[in-house]
């Protein structure tokens, strides 16, 4: 036991009662007061709780805040749709914004928007949220039930005239899915296929789009996962070794990272946190004593939010050659 560190990891769960219902509060105005209080006591006995857990085993037993597997993926304010695609803003206003960006893709790309709000928040920057669920912004088109199929190819077709009529947004993020399965051509393999289709899918932005800044996709858990870091809590394990998953298994390639590669034509970059998430043999599903996922493959809101520093530090040196 090191009682630093376990301090440390205390301070730093009992910090997010405030700040996830002032962000509960920014995305949801109309809860009410019964809710709120409802919420304030759950966050509280969750902070009780790492207490005890710090005093028992120290860090990695703390529980975490139970509303972080239902939480929204990060503050969205100004909903609307425009030229075929749902659009909303995060980072600073408008008139404050020393740079225009905006975050592609599909509910992984969601998950990772509280961490880039932080570091919107940091450098100035007004992002706008261009998100559709089971969409990553590809022309490889996905096999997927009716209507969700043709809604996908209609969104991936609008996202491109958004932007050309948004000159003002410079720098894209964007995330994908690195599962599911796309129509394939003659001759290629799914996995060309959907790097194919997120070449030609950037080949159609406009010229104002000057950076692409591709997010390598994060690993995936268990269906059972959630459930076993629940379990190990309940016993006093450690959740993130008792419920840890094979980085092999977990973790699989990411077409739009090939992609960016192999792109010459327009200045694609790579962000890649995942020695945040993992080591050289396993996966972790909490980490700093906060739950990484709350399902299969989606960030809880409060874990997002810590990778808000390393990914700004990624940012800044994939900017240092802009």
């Amino acid at each position: 036991m090191r009682p630093g560190r376990d301090v440390f990891h205390l301070v730093y769960l009992c910090h997010w009662p405030p700040l996830v219902i002032t962000r509960l509060v920014d995305v949801h105005p109309g809860l009410t007061a019964a809710r709120i209080a409802v919420l304030v006591l759950a966050l509280l006995a969750a902070c009780a709780g790492a207490a005890s857990g710090v005093r028992a085993q120290g860090p990695a037993a703390v529980p975490v805040p139970p509303t972080s597997k239902v939480a929204e993926n990060g503050p969205c304010r100004h909903f609307r749709r425009e030229a075929g695609v749902s659009v909303c803003d995060f980072g600073v206003a408008p008139e404050q914004a020393t740079r225009n960006v905006a975050l592609v893709g599909d509910s992984h790309a969601s998950h990772w928007r509280a961490a880039l709000d932080e570091v919107a928040n940091a450098r100035g920057w007004r992002g706008l949220s261009v998100t559709h669920t089971s969409c990553p912004f590809s022309k490889a088109t996905k096999l997927l039930p009716e209507p969700t199929r043709s809604g996908c190819v209609r969104w991936v077709g609008a996202v491109p005239a958004y932007f050309r009529a948004h000159p003002e947004i410079d720098t894209l993020f964007v995330v994908g899915i690195t599962g599911g399965k796309v129509h394939v051509p003659a001759g290629r393999t799914m996995f060309q296929a959907k790097v194919d289709g997120f070449v030609k899918a950037w080949s159609e932005l406009p010229d104002t789009i000057k950076h692409i800044v591709v997010i390598r996709d994060t690993p995936k858990m268990f269906r059972s996962t959630v459930g076993c870091v629940d379990r190990a809590r309940a016993r006093h394990e450690l959740a993130r070794t008792a419920c840890a998953v094979p980085r092999r298994t977990a973790l699989a390639a990411d077409p739009q990272v090939a992609a960016a590669r192999n792109e010459r034509a327009r200045h694609v970059q790579v962000v890649d946190l995942t020695p945040r998430l993992c080591n050289s043999r396993q996966c972790f599903p909490v980490i700093g004593g906060v739950q990484v996922y709350k399902d299969v493959h989606h960030f809880t809101l409060v874990f997002s939010r810590t990778l808000g520093p390393p990914l700004a530090r990624a940012v800044d040196r994939a900017m240092s050659v802009w």
